[in-house]
């Protein structure tokens, strides 16, 4: 999986604090996110699990596209990670929305 993400060139510690950001930020994110989707979102848990993938998803993109992340590339990280989070959620929200209607 870390050859997926294009993530196998970190320390174990990098990776460690990676991913209790996304998990941690994710679960934060989830039910915040259901709080102001109310019932057109997908639950607190669906939204965490959304925002979780959409993460995932960022980081590879930024590794990917912009090469392996430095130390204090973090917040680079972060941002790609979260548009992608929000971005999933928008269109799987809006996709939901359609298809009820």
């Amino acid at each position: 999986m870390l050859d997926l993400l294009q993530l196998n060139g970190y320390s174990n510690q990098t990776l460690g604090l990676l991913l209790c950001l996304v998990v941690g930020g994710g679960l934060v994110v989830g039910f915040i996110t259901d709080s102001v989707m109310g019932p057109r979102g997908f639950g607190a848990g669906g939204n965490a699990m959304l925002v979780i993938l959409g993460a995932f998803v960022g980081i590879y993109i930024r590794n990917a596209y912009f090469g392996y992340m430095e130390p204090g590339d973090m917040a680079m990280t972060g941002a790609f990670a979260a548009a992608s989070a929000t971005l999933l959620l928008m269109l799987l929200g809006l996709a939901k929305h359609w298809v009820q209607d």
